[in-house]
């Protein structure tokens, strides 16, 4: 036997505490653990035998001839390449009705046509033929602009997959103003189950970041606010994000309290950090935080989460099989004309186009787009081959990867230790 790679120790408390990034086991340890770890073999008495075996199914000790690094490599190429779900994240439209200043699309007015929706059902009906289960994420712009389309297709879909036995889900991404009461009865039909929604910061704050293009006086968190509690009763489960940079980081405790005083403890609370990803939204960079920055006030965050006895909202580490669509064989983005992306970001940035859905068979003869997002991988960067946290990061987001020639580290690099003191005082 031999101690993992991914072991990580460390104190709190006067106490010694083991996470393992590959299994994601933490345990509090005493000596005996620890005599183990720097000597599996000479330690390996009957008298310990118990231990030992926790300890090998954690993950803490491996046999000496387990290679962790490409049963790492394994998981990844199996996650990127799994073609059990065929994953659309589809726009019907770019339009927005909001105004967000840190926005990086370009706004077009096209309306998905019946002649790529009829494109996009002959896809889904070859792969639920495959017998492959299909999952849509609606995405914008603002997707309830085109809430018809977004109905009538959803029924289309359903139909196909439950005539051919397989599964269907959904989710959107939406600004959550237009969720009215007829919307959500509406959305459950379309078997819609998971939305997320932002929400910048308490009211003063949000309110003066994500408003109407016209009406911009209008109190946009109070009408989102209650879409939301009007969702939850209808058992749609609701993510709300904080989006934070510079101008309002400092307001994630007043956002926490106007989310207990809403009521929203239920639903899953976070933050996102603002990026400059496209030209154009490089005017908002200055204001961008580092992932050293944000990293911070993310624990700030969770430390809140946790004093507000909402620990069931607390951030843990999970093992990645893959980083997200960009790199999933079985993943698209289509926009509203009917050109397929595999990155959300992508979207009208026709040299990251991997084709258009009237001419998906092309899809199976990758061309560069494709082939650079899908052959991206960690494994061949010297500071992610030596790094004990890689499984729960893996190299962080293929775009930006892409984009700088290098992994993009998440913020478990720098706040791990403390998101797990976290956990810790909560066992």
């Amino acid at each position: 036997m031999k101690p993992s790679r991914y072991n990580f120790i460390f104190e709190h408390n006067n106490q010694k505490f083991a996470f393992n990034s590959l299994t994601c086991a933490l345990a509090k340890v005493n000596n005996d653990f620890l005599d183990i770890l720097k000597a599996p073999k000479q330690n390996a008495s009957n008298a310990k035998s118990e231990l030992i075996n926790a300890m090998v199914t954690a993950g803490y000790i491996v046999a000496d001839d387990f290679n962790e690094f490409k049963y790492l490599q394994l998981i990844y190429s199996m996650g990127r390449f799994e073609k059990k779900t065929l994953s659309l994240t589809i726009a019907p439209t770019l339009e927005c009705n909001f105004s967000c200043e840190y926005c990086f699309e370009s706004h077009t007015k096209n309306i998905m046509s019946i002649e790529i929706q009829n494109e996009i059902y002959s896809w889904v009906k070859v792969a639920a033929q495959d017998k492959m289960n299909v999952n849509i994420t609606w995405y914008g712009g603002e997707p309830l602009l085109a809430k018809n389309i977004i109905y009538e297709m959803s029924e289309n879909m359903i139909k196909i997959c439950k005539k051919n036995g397989v599964y269907y889900s959904a989710a959107m991404i939406t600004n959550g103003y237009n969720l009215d009461n007829s919307t959500i009865n509406e959305l459950v039909k379309a078997r819609i189950t998971n939305i997320q929604v932002t929400l910048d910061g308490p009211a003063y704050i949000h309110n003066t970041r994500r408003y109407l293009k016209i009406q911009n006086e209008i109190d946009t968190f109070k009408v989102i606010v209650e879409n939301i509690k009007n969702a939850c009763k209808h058992n749609i489960k609701v993510s709300i994000r904080m989006n934070i940079d510079k101008t309002n980081e400092q307001y994630i405790k007043a956002f926490l309290e106007d989310i207990r005083a809403n009521g929203l403890e239920g639903c899953k609370i976070s933050l996102g950090q603002v990026r400059a990803y496209t030209d154009i939204c490089s005017s908002i960079l200055t204001n961008c935080l580092s992932i050293q920055d944000y990293s911070e006030k993310d624990i700030e965050f969770q430390t809140l989460l946790k004093k507000n006895m909402m620990d069931n909202l607390c951030d843990y580490p999970k093992t990645k099989t893959h980083y997200c669509c960009a790199d999933s064989i079985s993943s698209f983005v289509i926009d509203p004309i009917g050109d397929i992306y595999k990155c959300w970001n992508d979207i009208g940035n026709l040299h990251k186009k991997v084709g258009d859905v009237k001419h998906k068979e092309n899809l199976l003869n990758i061309n560069r787009a494709h082939a650079d997002y899908i052959f991206w991988s960690p494994f061949r960067y010297k500071k992610c081959q030596h790094c004990n946290i890689l499984p729960i990061c893996m190299g962080g987001c293929p775009y930006e990867g892409l984009k700088h020639h290098q992994p993009d580290c998440e913020k478990w690099k720098y706040n791990l230790v403390n998101i797990l003191r976290l956990k810790c005082e909560s066992n």
